[in-house]
């Protein structure tokens, strides 16, 4: 059986990774750009190892082959449409054992042009822990800070749009990194998943600058890895704000749609750092269905207070203040590509 490691398969031309675990495993710890074709549904896996601790290792083995057997006409079909679209086709799985090798033994005697993943996800892991902190040498980052509300996320977006190289940490972390962070999220946080997001951006990134939103060490309950932490740090701040009626206007465009109850946990979080009388007002306000005037106070009252605190701890290389947003993105946009420019003409002539 031909294998293969992660190392090697970013070397392929026109390869595609077949992850062949449960859609849970996949969704909390998935590499990006694989597939998933799983060879077992999650309850499945949970039967088959209940089976394996509490009778024994043959049944388990016999309960997974009938599982297995009847997803097959599906797992061929998922295969061949994948082969029409690649030229070779990698199978891999939590270390590298069972799941993926039974696969790759298949589907090399069917005559595809396979090969296993050497030691599945946790090599994989293991392999960007150790190559992030190079993969990010010699990249700059362009750090844009701002009030809660001002929109920093959206003006980010509209960057990319322009054809920034833009790295959404929070999008990446699945939270925007409040107490409200959460809400409105559809995907569960996991580190593994945001630190696979993090080194296929740095390795698929063209340009010299990065532009991020500017972020505490903490994402929810993810941690940003510490060179990127570091050359955040150090990078080039920039302040970008806007009026309190357009700060309403996006935190309405935000968290209008999210169920109250969701909200109501969010409050009881702040409520920690406020008063009892305080936190009562917020959710009589939130009750009575007036979120836009619930929005307003918790900036004035919370967050713009705890924002003045941390916002010395930067030199800012100039502030904006906007009134429309596409002006903003593209006012920012330009200065990206100046830098750009700058670096590259400066590199032209060390050469």
């Amino acid at each position: 059986m031909k294998t293969i490691s992660f190392e090697e398969f970013l070397l392929e031309e026109n390869a595609v990774l077949i992850d062949v675990r449960t859609p849970k495993e996949f969704l909390l710890e998935k590499i990006p750009n694989s597939v998933n074709v799983p060879v077992l549904l999650d309850e499945e896996r949970v039967i088959v190892g209940t089976t394996y601790v509490q009778v024994s290792k043959e049944l388990a083995k016999k309960k997974g082959v009938e599982f297995i057997s009847k997803r097959l006409p599906e797992i061929f079909e998922q295969i061949q449409e994948l082969s029409k679209k690649y030229s070779k086709l990698i199978f891999m799985c939590a270390r590298g054992g069972m799941r993926s090798s039974s696969m790759t033994s298949l589907f090399a005697s069917l005559g595809y042009k396979v090969a296993k993943l050497e030691g599945g996800y946790k090599a994989y892991r293991e392999f960007i822990n150790q190559i992030i902190p190079k993969a990010n040498e010699g990249f700059k980052y362009i750090v844009v800070h701002g009030r809660t509300g001002v929109g920093k996320t959206k003006v980010l977006n509209k960057m990319a749009e322009l054809g920034v190289s833009v790295m959404d940490l929070e999008k990446m972390a699945a939270h925007k990194g409040s107490f409200f962070g959460a809400l409105g999220e559809k995907l569960p946080q996991s580190q593994k998943r945001f630190d696979g997001e993090i080194f296929e951006f740095l390795r698929t990134c063209k340009t010299k600058y990065i532009v991020v939103e500017s972020e505490s060490k903490r994402i929810g309950n993810l941690y940003v890895p510490e060179p990127i932490y570091e050359a955040m740090t150090n990078g080039i701040h920039i302040f970008i704000d806007t009026s309190i009626t357009n700060r309403l206007d996006i935190l309405m465009e935000d968290y209008t749609h999210v169920p109250s109850d969701e909200i109501e946990e969010c409050i009881k979080k702040v409520a920690r750092y406020v008063s009892k009388e305080k936190t009562n007002n917020y959710l009589r306000l939130l009750n009575e269905g007036k979120l836009r005037e619930l929005g307003e106070i918790l900036i004035e009252q919370y967050y713009d207070p705890l924002y003045e605190v941390s916002i010395d701890k930067h030199e800012f290389e100039f502030s904006l203040t906007y009134e429309d947003m596409d002006s903003c993105a593209k006012e920012l946009a330009d200065y990206f590509f100046k830098l750009e420019e700058e670096i590259s003409s400066s590199s032209n002539i060390e050469l």
